[in-house]
């Protein structure tokens, strides 16, 4: 007979329990910083998709509508395995600093842009960011977290993109 493993590991009485383990000391900082890092992107596109008629009315180019979503997605799959890759050889840190500049970037020049072409090219400067961001978060919660705590975090960081569902609109 073959002999069959559990598909996840045992835990043994020494271990947290899940949610205190998240919000241990030990985890805090990470756990925090990760929720922050997720809500920035999960924020910003959810006010954009709410506010895009009013900037469509501000600045023209209505057939451009459409790119201002795409252009934002098709970098962010980008940035997803770009950031991804070095991450993995490199470490997170590099990624990190590039994504949040190229985010924060994206954001100020889709702030001050004066038509929707320079909207929707920073647009796509914001997605690079937020594939950047999203791709080092997943590492540093892969690398940061026990086996046992890695459900909750992801849980945890799904959850993130539920609050500016929630109060994003109407914020924006």
């Amino acid at each position: 007979m073959s002999q069959t493993r559990p598909l996840l590991p045992e835990t043994n009485e020494k271990s947290a329990s899940i949610s205190e383990g998240v919000w241990h000391s030990q985890h805090r900082r990470l756990t925090l910083g990760l929720i922050l890092l997720t809500l920035g992107p999960a924020f910003e596109g959810l006010a954009v998709a709410t506010i895009l008629p009013r900037i469509v009315a501000n600045l023209g180019g209505l057939s451009l509508y459409g790119w201002s979503f795409s252009a934002y997605m098709l970098a962010t799959i980008i940035g997803l395995i770009l950031a991804g890759d070095e991450a993995d050889r490199k470490g997170p840190a590099l990624p990190f600093t590039i994504g949040v500049s190229l985010f924060v970037l994206g954001l100020i020049l889709a702030g001050t842009a004066s038509s929707m072409l320079i909207f929707v090219l920073s647009r796509g400067v914001q997605g690079l960011g937020a594939g950047t961001i999203a791709s080092v978060a997943y590492v540093c919660l892969g690398r940061g977290y026990p086996v046992q705590l890695k459900p909750a975090m992801i849980a945890i960081l799904a959850s993130a993109w539920v609050v500016p569902g929630l109060i994003g609109p109407a914020l924006a």
